[in-house]
């Protein structure tokens, strides 16, 4: 019963990361405190590896932060990535791969490519577009199909747009031009809907 009550806790907190978009944070004042509590296997060599192949320099630090989900940040002139680890672990669980997180980690470093930290506002759809497709054409260089690269969409994604996010079908577009981009085709996929089992917002 015990072991029921915790587990059902679990995945309670972990919804309540996914009812809620990824971010962009330029708040100086984030709490940058590591969770170690729940520790994500593999998180750090998918960072480098995404760093890498995009070709940047050192100054992107990756930490396990008190944050809903998964955020791009800028502290004190560093750029960070900061995740929640239960998020991360309850999409790597539910997906059964690596490219769900190194999807979203490939996002977040879009976000710092494209100079979206440094603007005031927050989150907007053009934005979040750009970051896609700089996550699907860093995907395609790391080996993810098309499929995997999109995959975590039909988990994060609404069906309809937002002020601050895409609707899922915008956003998957963009992943496949990226990704695309990565291989040198120039056209465009037909998009097949598929049931979101956890949709944010």
């Amino acid at each position: 019963m015990k072991q029921a009550i915790v587990l059902t806790a679990f995945f309670v907190v972990a919804y309540s990361c996914f009812a809620k978009p990824v971010e962009i944070s330029t708040h100086s004042k984030r709490s940058y405190t590591d969770t170690t509590t729940f520790k994500i296997s593999g998180m750090n060599e998918m960072f480098a590896e995404i760093i890498n192949v995009a070709g940047l320099q050192r100054g992107y630090e990756l930490k396990e932060a008190d944050v809903l989900n998964i955020e791009a940040s800028i502290s004190h002139g560093k750029k960070y990535i900061l995740y929640n680890p239960i998020y991360i672990a309850t999409l790597t669980n539910i997906t059964k791969n690596k490219w769900a997180a190194m999807a979203l980690l490939a996002h977040e470093v879009g976000h710092h490519i494209n100079g979206h930290t440094k603007r005031r506002g927050g989150s907007k759809p053009e934005l979040e577009l750009e970051a896609d497709e700089f996550a699907g054409f860093i995907l395609q260089k790391l080996g993810a199909s098309l499929e995997q690269a999109q995959q975590v969409m039909h988990f994060i994604a609404k069906t309809t747009a937002s002020s601050t996010h895409p609707a899922r079908n915008s956003r998957l577009l963009a992943i496949e031009k990226g990704w695309n981009k990565a291989t040198g085709e120039a056209k465009l996929k037909t998009i097949v809907a598929e049931p979101s089992i956890v949709q944010g917002k």
